[in-house]
């Protein structure tokens, strides 16, 4: 993966790009994670433009920084930032964006203010909102989007700013009104093509999102009620003693594929064989793509299968 170190910081501590400055030491920069000193490489026309360690050893987590401080300049300068507009994601022009702004408990990337109510980007390059940010933006109610950069090439600012700028990339991590909206958009489809399970001892039994494997068998197994409230396959409502579920329309024929299911916030990996094929509610034959895609559509949470990558020659299968 190409992350090149395309943005620094100079002699007067100011964020600066690498075609900005002069070539080589006389740059006087340095890198924004490790402080050692850099050389601008951006006198050619084969290679991409980039800033590289004078001592000879560039690092991963260092091209990880300037990227995440690159994005953080592209939307504070041209102060466009994403938004719900007629229930849709996309980017409006705002006053002022401000980076880094202080809240007290929380310190979002990117924060600015569209029609009277505040907003917050966080830009995902090695880490994206974990639960504790998130329950601080769900208690403050602070309208917050997701800019996923994490598993893309960057050669120069343009390919930043496109990626930035590309509502794929987009996730929205609060918006109180899409937030309600999409919650009972969500029980309304578990409600009328879902079941119900009843919690006993605070226990709910066969949950598709905690699957064992028994030999060559995949079971589904027991688990604490507690975990059906962050559910992408159903909810728990406050006053029953039930728990709506789609995990039924998972058939057999999944579940022998499936070896594992995990939740990493509002993203879920399904983890199996990526050219099965499954089927799911009345007997319908679908691809795992279009399985995420059905989840994606009834949950409103992101759903992806990831392809394993191919075996090199002389591997051991």
């Amino acid at each position: 993966m190409n992350h090149y170190i395309l943005q620094a910081i100079n002699a007067a501590g100011k964020s600066v790009y690498i075609d900005d400055v002069p070539n080589g030491k006389k740059c006087g920069c340095v890198c924004k994670e490790c402080k050692g000193e850099l050389v601008a490489k951006n006198g050619g026309k084969i290679k991409a433009h980039h800033f590289a360690h004078a001592s000879g050893t560039d690092s991963f987590k260092c091209s990880q920084t300037a990227l995440h401080l690159l994005a953080k300049e592209i939307i504070a300068e041209e102060r466009r930032v994403p938004a719900f507009v007629d229930g849709n994601i996309t980017f409006v022009s705002v006053a002022s964006v401000e980076q880094e702004k202080n809240l007290g408990d929380i310190r979002p990337d990117l924060y600015a203010e569209h029609d009277g109510k505040p907003l917050a980007v966080e830009i995902f390059v090695s880490h994206a909102v974990d639960d504790a940010k998130f329950a601080k933006i769900q208690e403050r109610r602070l309208t917050t989007f997701e800019i996923n950069l994490s598993e893309l090439d960057f050669e120069t600012k343009d390919d930043v700013r496109r990626a930035i700028y590309d509502v794929k990339n987009v996730r929205p991590v609060y918006d109180e009104q899409f937030t309600e909206k999409a919650l009972a958009d969500k029980k309304q489809l578990i409600d009328k093509n879902g079941k119900t399970k009843a919690i006993r001892n605070g226990i709910v039994t066969e949950c598709p999102m905690r699957i064992e494997l028994r030999g060559r068998q995949a079971v589904l197994s027991s688990v604490d009620s507690s975990l059906c409230r962050k559910c992408p396959f159903g909810y728990k409502s406050v006053d029953e003693d039930v728990v709506h579920c789609v995990g039924h329309l998972l058939n057999a024929e999944f579940l022998n594929a499936v070896f594992a299911a995990q939740v990493w916030h509002q993203n879920v990996t399904l983890n199996l064989d990526y050219n099965s094929q499954v089927s799911v509610s009345e007997g319908k034959i679908v691809s795992l793509a279009e399985l995420a895609d059905f989840f994606t559509r009834l949950t409103k949470q992101k759903f992806t299968v990831i392809k394993p990558k191919k075996k090199q020659a002389g591997q051991r299968r």
